[in-house]
């Protein structure tokens, strides 16, 4: 686990760096150590110097996005990159963005019109709607309005579980 969870001083989430960023941050008397860390495995090692893998700013900042942009890699994480027709779990590579409703009739580029797609689906299904092409969606395409719950979706099980853990006390 080499990720830093960074807090402001109300605890609230406000991005996850690096940890060099974190030591940097430190260093300079920017940050501390969170108040719940304890134990010895709630650091990271590196170089005999131990890092909290969460840190709490000593002063309020504002918070980097409020809303989670959109793109591929964001709508690919928001379908866990899963096909929303058939449900096969894929390799980024494997698959594509569909239009539920297709761009060649005006269908918008747009959270609500945009799902991960397997090339198999993506080419049955052409240039209809599910319904005219006898698809059914496992989900309906959303817009993600928690940035940091959203971002946390970007790192393993591992981290997420040690910052969540935390963040709940």
């Amino acid at each position: 686990m080499s990720k830093v969870l960074l807090l402001n001083p109300d605890n609230e989430p406000l991005r996850v760096c690096s940890w060099r960023r974190a030591l940097v941050l430190l260093l300079k008397g920017k940050a501390i150590c969170a108040d719940y860390i304890e134990n010895l495995e709630d650091y990271i090692l590196v170089d005999s110097t131990q890092i909290p893998k969460i840190i709490k700013l000593t002063y309020t900042m504002a918070l980097p996005f409020d809303e989670v942009p959109f793109n591929r890699e964001n709508v690919l994480i928001r379908d866990n990159y899963t096909c929303q027709y058939c449900g096969r779990h894929f390799p980024e590579k494997e698959l594509t963005l569909d239009h539920v409703y297709p761009k060649s009739r005006k269908g918008p580029d747009m959270w609500e019109n945009i799902v991960a797609c397997c090339k198999e689906c993506n080419q049955y299904k052409a240039d209809r709607t599910p319904k005219e092409a006898g698809m059914k969606l496992i989900r309906r395409p959303f817009r993600p309005d928690d940035y940091m719950k959203f971002e946390f979706l970007k790192y393993p099980k591992e981290y997420r579980n040690f910052w969540e853990e935390y963040l709940a006390s």
